[in-house]
């Protein structure tokens, strides 16, 4: 009985701890690069570079060591950046880990950082597993991915390779998508299959242009590229801007590509990825959750979406979340998010502190029944 209340009295304990680190973090995030509680009462982590080799393919990361280790490793997986592991607000989330006891490896992602996505940042992400688990100083049996936005499918996907699927303990994605084609479809047409419908909020204007960007690296015209460039970051920049000289001057595969991310009619996406090349339609589905066995997924998954979300609706997490077995993903739909970004004075802050809280309770071991609250 004394036994069975001691248990009792540390788990409370134990608890309570990790709900006040959750507040702690959410302020530290809130507060950007200003003064926060967790600041004040935590050494900030240090940052050493990595080169590391997994079958003859050479990357580069940065690996934050904390104060106090002691929850274990996470991969830290950058969004779009020309800034890769560097962007300030990357470093900054590292940072605040790190604080709190997380070992964090941010991998250097090329294509990400190009603007380029692909699945050659699947294997970067599958080789990060590798050398995180069983290579170098800082090897664990297991470790976490946390990944944001359009680098949550790669990240996924890499999650379920047979190689590394068991060395996964739990993976955080924030904002991702699920149907690569129904992705498209909101954020060209505004129609999101699977969610609102046509009465979802209409997507950012940036997020199209964005969509071309990350897939010129698959056309073999090195004109189309240029100019399809010059179009997505004059109108990027103007909304307005005249492109027609751009577009005229476009070859067959150029202007399907071109077709597809200013097409605004929800029936015509299907056919116009169809008229895409046939490598870049191969690497669509590649990089298309809902296209892989997701029952190959071993990790829990911690779904974070602002049901605002105008760049990925928030019905792909919940489509992820419900793709699962009941109790292996959880969604926590958290109003303070601006699609990957903390609202600035906590606003609705209340889900992404109890995801906080649930990310916590993975990383000691706890939330087995898909509570960890």
């Amino acid at each position: 009985m004394a036994l069975s209340l001691l248990s009792a009295l540390l788990s409370g304990c134990a608890s309570l701890n990790r709900h006040h680190q959750a507040l702690l973090v959410l302020g530290d995030l809130s507060a950007g690069s200003e003064q926060s509680r967790l600041k004040r009462l935590t050494d900030a982590p240090r940052r050493d570079e990595l080169a590391y080799v997994q079958r003859g393919r050479v990357y580069q990361a940065d690996l934050y060591h904390p104060a106090e280790d002691h929850r274990g490793s996470l991969i830290l997986v950058h969004g779009f950046t020309e800034l890769g592991r560097r962007d300030p607000r990357l470093v900054a989330l590292a940072k605040t880990l790190g604080r709190v006891g997380f070992r964090v490896v941010v991998p250097e992602l090329d294509g990400l950082r190009d603007y380029a996505i692909s699945t050659r940042e699947v294997e970067t992400i599958i080789d990060a597993i590798r050398y995180t688990t069983r290579a170098g100083p800082e090897a664990s049996s297991r470790t976490a991915i946390a990944a944001v936005s359009f680098a949550v499918g790669p990240t996924l996907i890499a999650a379920m390779d047979e190689e590394v699927a068991s060395a996964v303990s739990f993976v955080v994605a924030v904002g991702g998508y699920y149907d690569m084609t129904d992705m498209l479809r909101y954020v060209t047409t505004g129609d999101d299959r699977g969610g609102a419908g046509q009465q979802a909020p209409p997507p950012q204007r940036e997020a199209r242009w964005a969509v071309l960007l990350s897939q010129l690296h698959w056309l073999k015209d090195v004109r189309d590229r240029s100019l399809l460039e010059s179009i997505a970051r004059r109108r990027l920049a103007d909304p307005e801007a005249s492109v027609a000289a751009e577009v005229r001057r476009l070859s067959a595969s150029g202007r399907a590509l071109f077709e597809l991310v200013t097409n605004e009619a929800p029936g015509r996406v299907e056919a116009l990825i169809d008229e895409l090349p046939a490598a870049l339609v191969k690497e669509l589905e590649a990089l298309d959750p809902s296209r892989h066995d997701l029952g190959r997924l071993e990790a829990r998954l911690v779904l974070i979406h602002g049901p605002g979300d105008r760049v990925i609706p928030v019905s792909h997490s919940r489509r992820l979340r419900d793709a699962l077995p009941p109790g292996q993903a959880r969604l926590f739909e958290a109003g303070a998010l601006q699609h990957v970004a903390v609202s600035p004075g906590w606003r609705d802050g209340w889900n992404l502190w109890r995801a906080l809280v649930h990310v916590l309770a993975l990383s000691e071991g706890e939330g087995k029944d898909g509570r960890g609250e």
